[in-house]
């Protein structure tokens, strides 16, 4: 591989500024120079793109909470594929996207429906760090500790002391609060997993899991205690998911949560916002213009300051396309919404090696050409080698090496 790379003549995006006509040096893996291309000496780069005056060249995105993984394992219920095969195109997924670091949401819970079992998020866990030394992008676990599931409490915690960033999210979903605390909504959305069943009766079982909840005072506490045992052994990150009012975002500070992810009412946004917790929304929210279950408008909490960060949630392509959007919508500045993706995760999860642009830092960097009014990833690069390079970016390559393999 190449030991430096210049990528000339772009829209430089900084934390702060975009530098128009701007270069960048690559040397060894790690940002050695950047800023107006009469300031940077690209000549002795093995490899040189031109950016052609028009791309963006931006930090790699930062996925903080991405449940894609399932979905590649099952794309239809009971089709399971080989989960290497289905890491692999979730891979590929990510980077076309743009996306150079991914925490898989990985819910340590037993849960027919989704087909999610204890046993086998412990071994796709184990398959995130199998794959490491050979992917195009780093693999991180976002780890879902479901309240209502005891028995992956201790699988889980083995998982998760195995990686380099420890970050969990704690996962309340009975009926009634949180995501699903419009019952009507979450009737339709059992029916419509259970639509081939035409015995199932989605009332009969919501009342049931309600029921069942409401008469056990002593789960949830043990997990909570448990999760206090494990923060004061050894730190790790906790976020709360799905928080559906201030009480709730209070509970969380005081367990240790640090972000805020999906808060579903604005109150709940509010409140972390006063609390200092960094505040997630997912980007097919933005995307799509609204929650799929009715709950806080994402573009919405943008506007009034209440979002630092955008996950795929389940769609890893909508990272790129929600930060442009926003833009383009006056929620905030590009250069904002951009960070939303790039600099706000990277500090909310300890990444200090990326997610900006600066001397030193990791060259984790994304080319992105806006064609018929969407962004699209030209060329992508983890630490300086490439992930993705296409056509159209490989056509402004000025000297050609061993870069020219990863065109698509």
């Amino acid at each position: 591989m190449p030991t430096s790379l210049a990528i000339t003549h772009a829209n430089l995006v900084l934390e702060r500024e975009i530098i128009e006509d701007a270069s960048l040096l690559v040397r060894d893996g790690v940002i050695s120079d950047f800023g107006p291309c009469s300031e940077v000496d690209a000549a002795e780069a093995d490899v040189t793109l031109d950016a052609g005056r028009s791309m963006y060249l931006l930090p790699g995105l930062i996925d903080t909470h991405n449940d894609g993984l399932e979905g590649e394992i099952n794309p239809r219920p009971r089709a399971a594929l080989p989960a290497e095969f289905a890491l692999q195109n979730y891979e590929r997924r990510s980077v076309s996207g743009g996306v150079t670091t991914s925490f898989h949401a990985v819910a340590f819970m037993n849960m027919a429906r989704t087909e999610r079992t204890v046993m086998d998020a412990a071994a796709r866990t184990a398959m995130l760090r199998k794959r490491q030394p050979y992917a195009a992008i780093d693999h991180l676990a976002l780890h879902r500790l479901d309240v209502w599931t005891p028995e992956g409490v201790a699988p889980l915690f083995q998982s998760m002391r195995q990686f380099p960033v420890q970050a969990l999210s704690l996962n309340d979903h009975t009926p009634g609060q949180g995501q699903y605390r419009d019952l009507e909504t979450f009737k339709k959305t059992m029916q419509a997993y259970r639509a081939n069943d035409p015995s199932f009766d989605a009332e009969a079982e919501i009342e049931r899991r309600i029921s069942d909840r409401a008469d056990d005072t002593e789960t949830v506490p043990a997990i909570y205690e448990r999760v206090r045992q494990e923060l004061a052994g050894e730190p790790y990150i906790i976020a709360s998911h799905d928080d559906d009012s201030a009480d709730k975002v209070d509970q969380m500070v005081e367990l240790g949560s640090t972000i805020a992810e999906f808060p579903v009412v604005g109150e709940a946004a509010e409140r972390a916002r006063e609390r200092g917790l960094w505040i997630t929304v997912g980007a097919p929210n933005i995307v799509r213009g609204g929650s799929t279950s009715g709950n806080s408008d994402a573009t919405e909490l943008v506007r009034l300051g209440l979002a630092d960060i955008i996950c795929a949630d389940y769609h890893a392509p909508s990272m790129l396309l929600a930060a442009f959007k926003l833009a383009e919508l006056g929620a905030c500045s590009l250069i904002e919404a951009l960070a939303k993706v790039t600099v706000n995760p990277a500090r909310a999860f300890g990444l200090e090696d990326r997610g900006r642009i600066e001397h030193g830092l990791r060259a984790d960097l994304v080319m992105v050409d806006v064609v018929d009014g969407m962004p699209v990833a030209q060329a992508v690069f983890r630490a300086g080698e490439p992930a993705l390079v296409t056509k159209q970016a490989a056509a402004g390559m000025t000297r050609v090496g061993p870069l020219a393999t990863a065109t698509a």
